[in-house]
């Protein structure tokens, strides 16, 4: 019965979950594509994308938290569910058995700590090697500090797991792994949570992103989990390139005169907030954030806003997004 755990065998870590989960090997028309961070915003929206197509695909979704409420409603949609943490590299090997895509992402904001980061990343891509993994996936990033001169851990874990990929993908491993590095630009979706808009007063709303007058590359989550989509369908266009996405460029702004024309009763203002008072706020991961929004505006590697098209032809415009999101605003902006 769809939701109720069922034991692969007494020392799985794999449970399948849902009326459309099956690890049967004889599946052989179904591409099997292994999602980390599937609870989560970006490999949800992989996962959201891949399930839209129907039984094109086995999807695994790998978490450490298999009873949660995110975990059971992606069973109920037909996924596999798999328990693995990027800490134990036996739980991973378990995890991704069988599979012939993965779609990597890493967590940095749960521990601040880019040795571990790396440590996690370096953990799964030996995992994929070890099981014969055909494509590996990665939301990567350029290393910052080589731009910026500023530690930021964030980009510098993510960039380092790109070369440890490169690394165990070079000719005389005795397994081909291809790769394909992701490097995404602002989501719009994060200003519904980490970078909602603050009330300053009654109906008057800050966007608190450290961007002054400069403009970002920006785009939604569900075109992120679109673009994959063509990418896991069409790997060999795409092996061993980095992709970078981008749909839109807008300042902060621009961004507020948006959602001041499309949200009634409410205005948006952009406080002009410069990276050096950024990087001075008290909250864990500020300096780290200061660090990336200061590399976004000097970076000379812009995001390919033709190419992301070409993965998705109908990616949403800010203000599109903007009319769509609405409710999920007011909702926001109530908590404030």
């Amino acid at each position: 019965m769809p939701g109720f755990f069922h034991f692969l065998n007494d020392r799985s870590d794999v449970y399948r979950m849902g009326c459309g989960a099956s690890l049967d090997s004889r599946d052989s028309d179904q591409l099997n594509v292994v999602v980390f961070g599937a609870t989560g915003m970006i490999g949800g929206a992989v996962i959201r994308a891949l399930l839209r197509t129907g039984p094109k695909f086995k999807v695994k979704a790998v978490t450490r938290t298999p009873t949660s409420d995110a975990a059971r409603q992606l069973a109920e949609d037909g996924v596999i569910i798999a328990t693995a943490d990027l800490n134990d590299s036996r739980s991973l090997e378990r995890a991704l058995n069988g599979g012939s895509c993965v779609f990597l992402s890493t967590h940095y904001w749960e521990h601040l700590n880019k040795d571990k980061e790396i440590h996690q990343g370096m953990n799964a891509v030996d995992a994929c090697v070890a099981c014969d993994v055909q494509h590996i996936i990665f939301l990567g990033a350029e290393n910052s500090k080589r731009v910026t001169g500023k530690d930021c851990g964030y980009l510098e874990a993510k960039s380092a797991i790109e070369e440890y990929i490169v690394e165990r993908s070079a000719p005389g491993q005795g397994h081909t792994l291809n790769y394909t590095f992701l490097r995404l630009p602002f989501l719009y979706d994060n200003l519904l949570s980490l970078f909602k808009p603050h009330l300053v007063k009654p109906d008057v709303y800050a966007l608190a992103l450290p961007l002054e007058d400069t403009s970002i590359e920006c785009m939604s989550i569900n075109d992120v989990g679109r673009c994959v989509y063509t990418i896991i369908t069409r790997p060999k266009q795409y092996f061993n390139k980095t992709i970078r996405l981008s749909v839109d460029r807008l300042t902060v702004q621009q961004m507020a005169d948006i959602l001041t024309k499309q949200i009634e009763d409410k205005r948006f203002v952009c406080p002009k907030i410069r990276i050096k008072d950024y990087e001075k706020f008290e909250f864990k991961g500020a300096a780290d954030l200061a660090a990336m929004f200061e590399f976004y505006q000097v970076s000379e590697h812009g995001g390919d806003i033709k190419l992301t098209k070409k993965l998705y032809g109908s990616v949403s415009l800010f203000d599109k997004w903007v009319h769509e999101n609405k409710e999920k605003f007011l909702d926001v902006l109530k908590e404030e």
